[in-house]
């Protein structure tokens, strides 16, 4: 009889023919077989000890088959003739079966009684029939005791049938544990884990278990416990079953479906907005995979559509935080930045001393009245911790920073009449009012130091933009002025004092570059007046684009935080050589040129308007209409054409400035 079926022996037989090995895919392309066939015949064979897996498994990196000791010996025999290549003789005889001690139900045939024994009577031939199966001479006498022997061992048999029968049909229960049905996991999720079978009522030594359909190793047997560590898994869907031999009565299985998902969800949404008007709505709207959870801001949005939309009732003071995480816990995170489309601004800086002088404010007005500005830069607290005008801030007044030389709401309406904008600067940290008044009352903490604990001697005093008492106030300033209608705030001394970090100490900083504390200013600042519909910006070093951490100035960081960056590019303060410039001060346009061409590049891709400090002053070469003229023509052919001239005298160069506005 045949021991294997064709499709098994087609497969043998190449095995045989390749030597002994070969993968899956090799054999079905040889013997014209699906993937699922060559699978279930290698079945077949690895159940006969004919064959072994060798190597890993798909879904574990590949899989090939190989012949066992066994196999090698006894497949030629089993596969017989099929064995033969080309040119081999045809007539060669197959091999005997070789079932005998391979466990196969095997028995000789009947033999026949011999042909002479047909025309027989039919005594004859029962006689002869005896012959042919060995019984000589008269049957022997029927004992009665062996009537009840086989009656006693038939009952048995049948006890024993039912018995069988009975533990077969028995119902096999399979126990799951250690990943859930329909699980999502992450790949270092899935790392470590265990899943374990519990088998009740079945064979748990003929249990198998498969990884997508296919024989895993590794696999643990404790009593009725089948335990499989898991190793790593390729992402997608993966299914892990375990089938229980039930004897006559088919097999049992339970199997356990779940994903392996290690990419994190993609949220179609611009992180840099086109520039928006300030106080109005601005609409983020986008697509995510559908059933992702996306939080923007405090928002939780719904996705189960796969697009979103939130409104927001005004522009953000500053970066949108967004999450999406998806069911196997992988999360997409970034910031969304909506920046404030700044108007065009053309302006001068005015000290709040020159404000109040007749002859000063004058010249300012003409400007105005010229067509030459259409914003006013003036100045809230300077260099010196003076508030200009009539301020009612608590602790500008117990330490005396009031100097009440104008009244800030009269000084706006009448900038407002004449049309133009008013931008309100703030020095910020530089400060030796507050810095004298803090020392004399104790609170040190309020104010940079040395190494040692004395105050920092720099500008006559820093205070410490880490305390949440001068931030307090600072910004206490800026609020007072956008109560009165200021239109923008400009600050100023955003940084730490100039020279090696390590020769000054910072109260409640642990050390390193405090950049983070100064963007954190303007973070909170930018939400305060972002309230107020107010605009607000702030002035930089030159250096500050490449140079930045020299002074705790992070302009690109910074530049999240605020609607617009005014860099100071004066000529008078580049080095000679600085971008390739032989003599800054005396190539305005040069050093103008490259200086800003610098910050442009940095802030690419951001969407923050560049408004230039530019120099109309004289320190070691002259300036006069030509100087002023090309740095304004610099910024232009840059495409800027925003600006903000200094001079500390307040007597600006009128024929620099060009006509921009009708008179």
């Amino acid at each position: 009889m045949p021991l294997l079926a064709p499709a098994d022996r087609r497969i043998l037989r190449e095995l045989l023919v390749r030597g002994g090995t070969a993968e899956i895919g090799e054999i079905s392309a040889a013997v014209a077989l699906d993937s699922q066939a060559v699978h279930l015949s290698l079945g077949t064979l690895q159940r006969s000890g004919i064959v072994a897996q060798a190597g890993s498994v798909p879904g574990l990196r590949g899989a090939r088959w190989s012949l066992t000791q066994h196999g090698h010996e006894v497949g030629p025999s089993l596969v017989g003739n099929d064995l033969a290549h080309d040119g081999d003789d045809p007539a060669t005889p197959r091999a005997a079966d070789p079932a005998e001690g391979w466990g196969f139900p095997w028995r000789p045939p009947k033999p026949e009684a011999p042909l002479y024994a047909t025309g027989l009577s039919r005594r004859a031939r029962r006689v002869a029939d005896r012959a042919v199966i060995g019984i000589a001479g008269p049957p022997p006498r029927r004992r009665r005791g062996g009537r009840a022997i086989v009656a006693i061992l038939l009952v048995a048999a049948t006890i024993g049938v039912g018995v069988v029968a009975l533990n077969a049909l028995r119902v096999t229960e399979i126990t799951v544990s250690g990943i859930n049905e329909g699980a999502m996991l992450q790949p270092t999720q899935l790392a470590g884990s265990v899943l374990e079978f519990g088998v009740d009522g079945g064979d748990a030594a003929s249990a198998q278990l498969l990884l997508d359909g296919f024989p895993v190793s590794g696999v643990q047997r404790y009593d009725n416990r089948i335990v499989w560590p898991v190793p790593e898994l390729t992402e997608g869907i993966h299914i892990v079953t375990l089938d229980v031999s039930r004897r006559f009565f088919g097999t049992a299985t339970a199997a356990v479906t779940f994903t392996v998902d290690g990419t994190p969800p993609t949220v179609d949404l611009p992180r840099v907005f086109d520039p928006v008007t300030l106080g109005e709505p601005v609409v983020l709207a986008g697509s995510v995979e559908a059933g992702v959870s996306l939080q923007i801001g405090d928002q939780r949005l719904d996705t189960a559509s796969g697009t979103f939309s939130l409104t927001l009732p005004s522009p953000p003071g500053g970066p949108v935080p967004v999450v999406a995480t998806d069911a196997a816990g992988n999360s997409t995170t970034f910031d969304v930045i909506v920046p404030i489309g700044y108007p065009h601004t053309t302006g001068v800086h005015v000290s709040a001393a020159a404000w109040d002088h007749d002859g000063l404010r004058s010249g300012i007005v003409e400007l105005i009245e010229q067509g030459r500005i259409n914003a006013v830069q003036l100045d809230l607290k300077d260099e010196s911790g003076r508030i200009g005008y009539t301020s009612s801030i608590p602790l500008a007044r117990r330490s005396g920073a009031t100097q009440d030389l104008f009244d800030l709401r009269a000084a706006i309406d009448e900038l407002h009449d004449l049309d133009v904008r008013v931008i309100g600067r703030i020095v910020a940290f530089r400060d030796p009012v507050m810095t004298r008044y803090a020392v004399a009352n104790g609170n040190l903490d309020w104010v940079l130091q040395t190494p040692d604990g004395r105050p920092l001697s720099n500008y006559n005093g820093f205070t410490n933009f880490n305390n949440p008492v001068i931030r307090q106030y600072n910004l206490d300033i800026a609020a007072e002025a956008a109560a009165a209608g200021i239109d923008d705030i400009l600050w100023d001394y955003m940084r730490r004092p100039e020279g090696d970090l390590s020769g000054m100490r910072i109260p409640g900083w642990d050390g390193g570059d405090p950049s983070p504390v100064i963007v954190s200013f303007l973070s909170e600042a930018g939400g305060m007046l972002r309230e107020a519909e107010v605009f607000h910006g702030v002035s930089v070093f030159g250096i500050s684009a490449r140079r930045g951490e020299f002074i705790a100035q992070d302009v690109s960081a910074m530049s999240d935080h605020v609607d617009y960056v005014a860099p100071m590019v004066y000529p008078s303060h580049w080095g000679r050589g600085e971008y390739g410039v032989a003599h800054p001060e005396a190539q305005p346009y040069d050093i103008t040129y490259a200086s800003l061409a610098d910050f442009q590049e940095v802030l690419a891709g951001t969407n923050t308007a560049v408004v230039p400090w530019l120099q109309d002053f004289t320190m070691r070469v002259d300036y006069g209409p030509e100087e002023v003229r090309a740095q304004i023509n610099a910024a232009n052919d840059l495409g800027i054409s925003d600006w903000l001239l200094w001079d500390p005298t307040v007597t600006y160069t009128t024929d620099g400035i060009p006509v921009s506005y009708p008179q």
